[in-house]
């Protein structure tokens, strides 16, 4: 087992690392490895054999790949290890089968004990005082030009929320600028929904109803994972003004002061419903928390309006409900609301499994509310963020992005 997480890297990109090999030494099962700049390691053999991505053994990174864990045995071992005059390790294994190895590779993965591997992102987090530090990002600049659209990108990863400005406030616009990001996913309610307050409302969006912070569609399987919110009319002044929480925020507040109400909703299942007689009847349990395998808080799900009744030992039942109302008690503290009264030509996009949205009431009669919505999938996000890196920001395209409300 190789003492760090791993993850492969094709020799060409690799060979782009400023490090060099300097020494390295056969210890059997493991290869001990020096660089140029003092750093030092050491890679299991075995590892070492299952990521050659040569011609035979195939590519992991395209899905090409010939070799399985199965081929590689337990024993396997190098008969000899060499520094070649391209920089790279050339290994001989026992079999008589040459794998190469860039420098940079080699440094990405050789960690000390203890060392986990590829860097776990930590998102910023925030309250209130988001207005300070918010992406703004104008429309033409993000449609038109790649770096733009990857510093949009970053704002996303690193608050879970950006602000697209200059939006022209019409229907066809919605998409355009939505399928930068991504693929725009199709649920139930279609493409993109037409939020607009109407008397026979079928859900709370079309109402003119306060809504708590809440992340949406909580009762699927897999939430929608980025939301856009384009302003075509607001009736700015007669209220419907939004309200954005950071969920990591508001876990990292529970965390710290009522453990044992953070413990009940990282590991309690809760039950989130939804039905349309006749048309859909969806329903979901999952934690309103999800946690990774270190412990961090990795996503949130939670929508008050959804929650079915739950299920549970009598017992436990009124801790959960405290647990849950705890949480609703932080999400509706002005101190951890970002509130913004959204124009028409503006976007709101946001990560639906970090950032929890809603709104204070309005007066239908004053003017009329359209916003349009659509959802994307979290993974063609974060594809665009670290496929642009590669060509932005080459040191941010390997960390382990936060992958939201999965369990």
């Amino acid at each position: 087992m190789l003492e760090m997480q791993t993850q492969s890297v094709p020799v060409d990109r690799a060979l782009a690392s400023p490090r060099s090999l300097r020494s390295m030494r056969n210890e059997g099962a493991r290869i001990a490895v020096e660089f140029d700049d003092g750093t030092a390691g050491r890679l299991s053999m075995r590892w070492l054999r299952l990521v050659c991505e040569c011609e035979t053994c195939g590519d992991t990174a395209s899905g090409k790949r010939w070799l399985a864990p199965a081929d590689v045995p337990a024993d396997v071992r190098a008969a000899s290890i060499e520094i070649s005059s391209r920089e790279t390790m050339d290994v001989v294994w026992q079999d008589g089968h040459v794998s190469r190895f860039a420098a940079g590779f080699l440094a990405a993965h050789a960690g000390q004990a203890g060392d986990r591997g590829a860097p776990r992102f930590q998102p910023a987090l925030w309250n209130s005082d988001l207005s300070a530090r918010l992406g703004c990002f104008a429309f033409d600049a993000v449609v038109e030009d790649d770096e733009a659209l990857f510093q949009s990108l970053r704002a996303l990863r690193d608050h879970g929320i950006a602000m697209l400005t200059g939006v022209p406030a019409e229907p066809e616009a919605t998409l355009r600028v939505a399928g930068r990001y991504g693929l725009v996913r199709e649920t139930s309610y279609g493409k993109v929904f037409d939020l607009i307050s109407r008397p026979d409302a079928r859900v709370a969006g079309e109402t003119a109803r306060a809504q708590i912070p809440h992340t949406d569609e909580p009762f699927r399987y897999s939430p929608p994972g980025f939301i856009f919110f384009h302003a075509i009319r607001t009736g700015a002044g007669s209220g419907g003004t939004s309200l954005m929480v950071d969920g990591f925020q508001v876990a990292a507040l529970m965390r710290r002061n009522t453990p044992h109400l953070f413990d009940r909703l990282s590991r309690h299942g809760v039950t989130f419903h939804r039905e349309h007689a006749g048309e859909v009847f969806f329903s979901a349990e999952a934690h309103v928390i999800s946690l990774d395998a270190s412990g961090a808080v990795t996503g949130m799900r939670f929508n008050d309006r959804c929650l079915a009744p739950q299920a549970g030992a009598v017992e436990e039942i009124d801790g959960l409900i405290e647990a849950l109302a705890e949480l609703t008690r932080l999400i509706c503290d002005p101190a951890n609301q970002f509130q913004h009264q959204l124009q028409p030509g503006e976007v709101l996009v946001f990560d639906n499994q970090r950032v929890l949205h809603g709104r204070t009431e309005f007066d239908p009669t004053l003017a009329v509310r359209h916003l349009r919505s659509c959802n994307l999938d979290r993974d063609g996000v974060h594809s665009a963020f670290r496929t642009l890196a590669r060509r932005f920001a080459p040191e941010e395209a390997e960390a382990v992005l936060y992958q939201g409300a999965i369990f």
